[in-house]
Order: C-alpha cells, then sequence, then structure tokens
C-alpha cells in the first residue's frame, strides 16, 4: 500500500510539473514579438516606394515603420529621429549597408499575439531590441546597441 502511495504521489509531481511547463511555454507564445517578415510580405524596395505610408524612426543601427493610417501605435525614446524624408532614409540605408552586421533584406514585423502587425523594423544583428506593452493599442520600442555605432 504505501508503495502505491508513493507511486501516485511521485506521478501527481510530475503531473504537476509538465502543467507548470506547458503553461510556461504557452505564456511565451503570447508575447509580443518579432517576426522575420517573408519576402512575400514586404521587402526593403516596397517599405522605400511607399515611405510616406509610415511613420519611421531611426536610432543608431535600427530603422522602424510604424503604419501610420492603423489603430496601433510604435513608441520610441527621445534619441530616435523621425525621417521625414526619402532622401533622408535612402541617405541612412546606405550608411547601415556598410556595416557586415546590418542586413537590408532581414525584415521583421512587430506582431501582437492576436496577430496584428504594429509595424517593420531592420536592426543589426546582436543588437537587443524589446517591447512593452502600453496599452491595448500601443507598444514601446526599446533598443540597446551592443557595440559603439562605428564597430563592426
Amino acid at each position: 500500500m504505501k508503495l502505491a502511495a508513493r507511486w501516485v504521489t511521485r506521478h501527481k509531481v510530475m503531473v504537476l510539473f509538465a502543467l507548470i511547463i506547458i503553461t510556461v511555454s504557452c505564456g511565451h507564445q503570447t508575447q509580443y514579438g518579432l517576426v522575420p517578415a517573408q519576402s512575400a510580405d514586404i521587402s526593403l524596395q516596397q517599405l522605400q516606394n511607399s515611405w510616406t505610408d509610415y511613420f519611421i524612426y531611426y536610432n543608431t543601427r535600427i530603422v522602424v515603420f510604424d503604419p501610420i493610417t492603423d489603430a496601433y501605435t510604435l513608441q520610441v525614446g527621445d534619441r530616435w529621429v523621425l525621417i521625414e524624408d526619402s532622401n533622408e532614409l535612402t541617405a541612412i540605408f546606405s550608411r547601415l549597408e556598410l556595416s557586415p552586421r546590418f542586413d537590408l533584406d532581414e525584415i521583421y514585423q512587430i506582431m501582437d499575439p492576436r496577430g496584428i502587425i504594429y509595424g517593420y523594423l531592420i536592426y543589426a544583428s546582436g543588437d537587443l531590441v524589446s517591447l512593452k506593452r502600453i496599452n491595448e493599442n500601443t507598444l514601446r520600442i526599446y533598443y540597446s546597441p551592443q557595440r559603439p555605432p562605428d564597430a563592426p
């Protein structure tokens, strides 16, 4: 009888542990995140051609495209620059293209758990980007370059 009681107790612990793992892994999937955009979804050329459809923000080695006409907002910090000219955008991409850590073909969608796209971004590999929900329609972008701007 004691053996059966220990077996049941051990299995209860294992089931509880499995439920915790499932809960944690499912919770991770419901967070806001960066999803690589497929080439069919958006390209750099499409973003540049339709630049007037976006609020475009730049900071060190990151460019963010926030659609103007949707109900969703991307917030950035004080050190970000709002790009208001297509020549300025082209100049930024020309400069960023010189960095071996910056790939203009790696475009990310900023997406919420419901599949709603808040915008797009391109940033240097190795740098850190995180998102925080401010309210139902607003995300804040935090960017942390991991090397000085002129470093490879």
